[in-house]
């Protein structure tokens, strides 16, 4: 009879970590969220191919300088797309618990505050970094 209990008990905490997993999935890697990355991905596309075109007319140096510079953006974006995806998850998790745990008087409701601050902090550097990143253009300048 242990046994039975052990297996049908291992059963439910299996059960609910594959809930746990289904939601932060839903909240936090639903395909809507990664527009942005994309539109990222295809100006910085844009921007890298604009280089190419001018490479004839800019110095070694300059190239050099330009493609560094659009690499830097990327890498720094993807480190901004990082931060956002934990803060999702670690978001997502706080509301999982207090979804699963809202009848229970010993549950903080204010506990989820911090993540969804963290959260909204990483996704609005996100926005803020692709609106600056936006107003760049490669520009000759007249001889």
């Amino acid at each position: 009879m242990f046994f039975v209990a052990a297996c049908t008990s291992q059963e439910t905490v299996s059960d609910i970590a594959g809930q746990k997993t289904t939601f932060i999935d839903g909240e936090c890697y639903d395909r809507s969220t990664y527009s942005l990355s994309d539109t990222f991905d295809e100006f910085i596309d844009e921007r890298q191919q604009e280089l190419r075109i001018l490479r004839p007319e800019l110095t070694a140096e300059n190239y050099e300088q330009l493609d560094y510079a659009l690499r830097h953006f990327s890498t720094y974006w993807n480190q901004l797309r990082k931060e956002r995806d934990q803060a999702c998850e670690q978001h997502a998790t706080c509301e999982f618990v207090r979804i699963k745990n809202y009848d229970k008087k010993s549950y903080n409701a204010e506990l989820c505050d911090s993540t969804d601050f963290q959260y909204n902090v990483s996704r609005a550097k996100m926005i803020n970094f692709f609106n600056d990143i936006e107003r760049l253009q490669l520009q000759k300048s007249a001889p």
